[in-house]
């Protein structure tokens, strides 16, 4: 049985240009790729960063899981994958972004239609360093960017926190009896 993993510990966003980024038309192809790798299913949340992105003409959008399994985890070895898919999708450049927030990694790939993706991986501070240098903003930006894709998860009530708390309770208790039979 695959372990849970909680949804809120991985983040992948995909960074397209304002002129091109109709929703459904990056929808198809990140669903294409969810389907084709047998990940949890997931919606794409437009982050409504503040100016600076949409002033330097980028969108950005959030995997979001909509269960319990992340789907965000299952994409992070095909963000190259799927950023390549909508940059075929929409006929120009796209950045895709994963970070493992326990970890503190992270990988970003910039694609363009008909040449090879270019990727960079590291600690987190340096891929969205990296990341704000090819979207030609503050890093300062981003990282307000990336407290956002954070947030964006913690919409979360009291109720949903304090079942979600006692599944987790629930499973360890169950493995611990398992282990002790």
């Amino acid at each position: 049985m695959e372990p849970s993993i909680d949804s809120r510990e991985y983040r992948v966003v995909f960074f397209c240009p304002t002129s091109s980024a109709q929703l459904e038309h990056i929808e198809a192809p990140v669903r294409r790729v969810l389907t084709r790798i047998s990940a949890p299913p997931a919606e794409l949340a437009p982050l409504e960063a503040a100016g600076t992105l949409g002033e330097a003409g980028w969108r950005v959008y959030l995997v979001r899981s909509m269960t319990e399994r992340s789907a965000a985890h299952a994409l992070a070895a095909h963000v190259t994958e799927a950023a390549a898919a909508i940059s075929t999708e929409l006929d120009t450049e796209v950045l895709g972004l994963y970070v493992d927030v326990g970890s503190d990694s992270a990988r970003i790939c910039r694609c363009m239609p008909e040449e090879n993706p270019e990727t960079f991986s590291g600690q987190r501070r340096n891929v969205l360093d990296r990341t704000a240098e090819w979207l030609d903003i503050n890093p300062a930006h981003l990282s307000a960017l990336f407290q956002l894709a954070l947030d964006a998860d913690e919409e979360v009530d009291a109720e949903d926190r304090f079942v979600e708390t006692k599944l987790r309770e629930a499973r360890a208790f169950m493995q611990r009896y398992r282990q002790s039979r």
